[in-house]
């Protein structure tokens, strides 16, 4: 069956318990024993927003102190030295989210806390970021069962916590398809850190 059938089929919401509450529950086994720990590759060309037209790679590395990092590259890291022209620092969690809406089932997810952002300057060769407090954005996923290709949506607002803030799981998600990478590349790239910018509560 092709992958992008199987991670379809995959997405689609488990059934929920009507005593479950709605919202995101993480998962009770440690960070260190997920298999979804590791550096992941995807590219494509942008379609729309600010870089459309423009053929970015995304690097997803997840780690297992629960940090991770974003990288947008205009080129493939693996091939080319250039810095990555944007990154975004986050902490992240995996679990369940039982949709608030009953027929929706539950869903597996990755829960992702952005606290960094930072874009680069080649002028000056350094970054400069904004960093704060970010509300938390949600993906749904799906490991292949040779754990070297994963299936992620893009990034959603679900609200918080709570049942009275939860909210339904959006219909038009897109999926996104990404590469392990066997040898780690990199994401200290050989560039300074320029202005950092708090951003007020």
């Amino acid at each position: 069956m092709p992958l992008i059938l199987t991670a379809l089929i995959a997405l689609l919401p488990s059934l929920a318990s009507s005593q479950e509450t709605p919202g995101f529950a993480p998962c009770d086994e440690p960070l260190a024993d997920k298999d979804i720990i590791g550096i992941w590759l995807h590219d494509e060309v942008q379609t729309h927003g600010q870089y459309a037209g423009l053929r970015v790679w995304t690097q997803l590395e997840l780690r297992s102190d629960s940090e991770a990092i974003e990288n947008y590259f205009s080129a493939d890291p693996n091939e080319s030295d250039l810095p990555a022209f944007a990154r975004l620092f986050l902490t992240w969690s995996s679990g369940s989210y039982v949709d608030p809406e009953p027929a929706k089932g539950s869903y597996e997810v990755i829960r992702l806390e952005p606290y960094l952002s930072a874009n680069y300057n080649p002028e000056t060769n350094s970054y400069t970021g904004l960093r704060g407090a970010f509300l938390p954005i949600f993906r749904r996923f799906v490991l292949s069962p040779a754990k070297d290709e994963m299936t992620l949506t893009t990034s959603v607002f679900l609200g918080l916590s709570t049942e009275t803030q939860a909210l339904t799981f959006p219909p038009d998600f897109e999926i996104r398809n990404f590469q392990r990478q066997e040898s780690p590349v990199t994401v200290v790239e050989e560039a300074s850190w320029g202005r950092l910018k708090t951003r007020s509560p």
